[in-house]
């Protein structure tokens, strides 16, 4: 064995085990890492001075396998308790009296049933939320037929696992009210669902702590069962500084065991179903404090840091709300100023970007699942207008979205799409799909839960991204006007329409489209594809073939990979957007939009980033082909002068 620094925790020291290889008495022996382990001793034991550096953290109890137990139940309380009285970050966002929600469940005690507590007007007091997956139907949900008999109370072993492990932890934390949407939301009247999802946001940020799941998939699993025992090797140590104190040297148990930061089921949650699903973003983003049950430990997140079973204090360099904690304050002056502006918008196109890759059962909850956080960017941003997922004075750059294919989950596109943005299925050199092309959404979705130029109108759990920096763009388009058609009356939930009208130079183009086989798509036919020429705008024109896609026949191609624009007519317009004057790298963006048949709309079907060739002899020939057919679209449209229009998009 051989002993190192931890990795993680500098503070104190670890040991490496490792495997050597037999080289038959050859020096140097190859060697790999199997463990790293760190060095503890039980709790309140008496540990000389001059070794407590050797040991981590100073020791600490070992975590039980029941997470009912006293122990560990209690353990939630003591991180809650130190929180709220010795961070001063954390009292600083301390709530003295705050309003109840519409519903709570009061969760009552061993001898008092759980019921749904309906609040009076005004009513204040403390409570905590829980954010979990609820995987499926069930029929243990609040609505006008079980209205009367959550109201009496229900014993809990009749509540689902997941429900009923959270209200034991509430109860161990010392809390009355917890907050459940299942059960404090009529799952049976829209109008009530109108009227309480606009206040998710208050009511996870007013809540005195956000109960995580992390480790179950649904409402049936439950997260308080036993877990594997925690093992660990015992091992006597004495400290002597000569052989002779060998016996009468100070001496004492320790133990070696895996490090806490090192530990599987820290990343485990990251992978897990709660970390992918939309809802429990925003969620997890407004909680001023958090605890998470993951399959091997409970972990405590305040603005202090965060804490890992069983460490007492958060560190200080694990902070979950740093994305919120960067912006400026809640201040109309603050966000009146260009740079806090600037500050709120970047802030907001990353967080889009990380949403985006999370899953959704519905896709017309695309927008209401983030329209808690919205509406605190609507106060930052002193009340600038909220467009279906964007901002009314930041609109422009809000349209120049595309598909992120490098993100989680959606294989790596080959490097001859990189610069072109290819928007197409998942690629890789030899010409094969990384994915189904049924599971590469690209375009406007089928069931559209935003307008086509919204973000919020892609059925993509792939992720979307914009360009970067924000900083030295100029936009050439000019936004006339937008209004959108909301339901419910919320500005910040599901809408159902909205029409941009734009001002651009533009160009009318007639594309011949067609359907690209999974065959195709080899670096060789691409290069012959992109040397057709086709007349004027010839090189704009075949980019903007390949580019062009939709999911509704992707998701109904799975055989064939196939890539095609469905319509009627095979007229497209190029608008002008955005540029960006880099003497090393210049850009263009224009949008690619198609007419409808009635009236005088358009809707958005893709985006064409064009920059300049230039010559890289690291390059493969589609590399090469690829750029040289950008480059040329580059050409095309600087040195013409495009007439300006005026364009309607749905």
């Amino acid at each position: 064995m051989q002993e190192k620094q931890a990795p993680q925790s500098p503070d104190y020291a670890c040991l490496a085990v490792v495997v050597m290889r037999d080289n038959h008495g050859e020096r140097d022996p190859d060697w790999s890492t199997v463990a790293d382990l760190e060095i503890c001793t039980a709790k309140g034991a008496e540990i000389p001075p001059e070794d407590t550096h050797l040991l981590a953290r100073a020791a600490r109890d070992e975590r039980p396998s029941d997470l009912r137990s006293e122990l560990c139940l209690s353990m939630g309380a003591d991180w809650l308790d130190k929180c709220e009285h010795e961070h001063e970050k954390c009292k600083e966002n301390q709530d003295e009296q705050t309003h109840l929600p519409t519903r709570v469940i009061d969760v009552g005690s061993t001898v008092i049933q759980p019921r749904l507590y309906l609040s009076g007007d005004g009513e204040t007091g403390r409570w905590v939320a829980l954010s979990y997956c609820w995987g499926g139907n069930s029929s243990f949900v609040l609505n006008s037929a079980t209205l009367d008999s959550l109201v009496s109370g229900i014993p809990l072993p009749t509540f689902p696992p997941t429900l009923r492990d959270a209200i034991l932890v509430t109860r161990a934390l010392g809390v009355r009210y917890l907050w459940i949407d299942a059960l404090c939301i009529f799952q049976d009247d829209i109008n009530d669902w109108a009227v309480e999802v606009p206040k998710v946001s208050d009511i996870y940020s007013h809540a005195v702590v956000t109960i995580a799941v992390t480790s179950a998939e649904s409402v049936k699993d439950g997260f308080l069962d036993r877990r594997e025992q925690h093992f660990n090797c015992p091992f006597p140590w004495r400290r002597y500084h000569h052989p002779s104190d060998v016996t009468d040297g100070p001496h004492y148990p320790i133990f070696f065991r895996y490090p806490i930061w090192g530990d599987e089921s820290l990343y485990k949650q990251q992978r897990s179903r709660w970390a992918t699903r939309g809802w429990t973003f925003q969620e997890e983003l407004l909680s001023k404090r958090l605890i998470r049950y993951t399959t091997g430990r409970m972990i405590w997140h305040c603005r202090a840091g965060m804490a890992v079973e069983p460490a007492e204090e958060p560190r200080t360099d694990y902070e979950l709300f740093s994305k919120l904690n960067d912006l400026p304050p809640h201040s109309s002056s603050d966000a009146d100023t260009t740079d806090s502006k600037t500050a709120v918008y970047t802030a907001w196109c990353r967080l889009i970007e990380k949403y985006t890759k999370r899953h959704l059962t519905f896709q017309k909850d695309r927008l209401p699942a983030i329209g808690a956080i919205a509406k605190l960017f609507h106060s930052l941003l002193g009340g600038d207008k909220y467009c279906a997922g964007w901002w009314r004075e930041n609109l422009l750059f809000g349209l120049l979205w595309s598909l992120d294919l490098q993100s989680d989950g959606s294989g790596t596109p080959g490097s001859p799409f990189l610069r072109a943005r290819l928007r197409i299925v998942g690629y890789d050199e030899s010409g094969t799909t990384e994915r189904a092309a049924n599971r590469v959404p690209v375009g406007v979705a089928p069931e559209h839960s935003g307008p086509s130029w919204s973000w919020a109108g892609v059925n993509s759990a792939v992720g979307l991204r914009w360009p970067q920096p924000v900083q030295g763009l100029s936009y050439v388009a000019r936004v006339a006007s937008v209004e959108m058609r909301g339901k419910f009356h919320d500005d910040f939930g599901s809408v159902e329409g909205g029409e941009l009208v734009l001002n651009a130079p533009y160009r009318d183009v007639h594309l011949r489209l067609g359907s690209y086989s999974g065959t195709l798509l080899s670096p060789m036919s691409m290069a012959q594809r992109v040397l057709t020429r086709l007349g004027p705008l010839a090189s704009t024109k075949k980019l903007a073939q390949i580019v062009l896609t939709r999911p509704e026949v992707l998701e109904t191609t799975q055989s064939t990979c196939s890539v095609m624009v469905p319509s009627s007519s095979t007229e497209f317009t190029f608008i002008q957007l955005a540029k960006r004057n880099d003497a090393t790298w210049p850009t263009l963006y224009l949008l690619i939009l198609q007419p409808q048949m009635t009236g005088r709309a358009y809707r958005r079907v893709g985006l064409l980033v064009l920059q300049p060739w230039r010559y890289d002899d690291d390059k493969t020939i589609a590399e090469e082909m690829t750029d040289r057919l950008e480059g040329a679209a580059y050409e095309e449209v600087v040195k013409e002068e495009w007439p300006t229009g005026t364009f309607v998009i749905i």
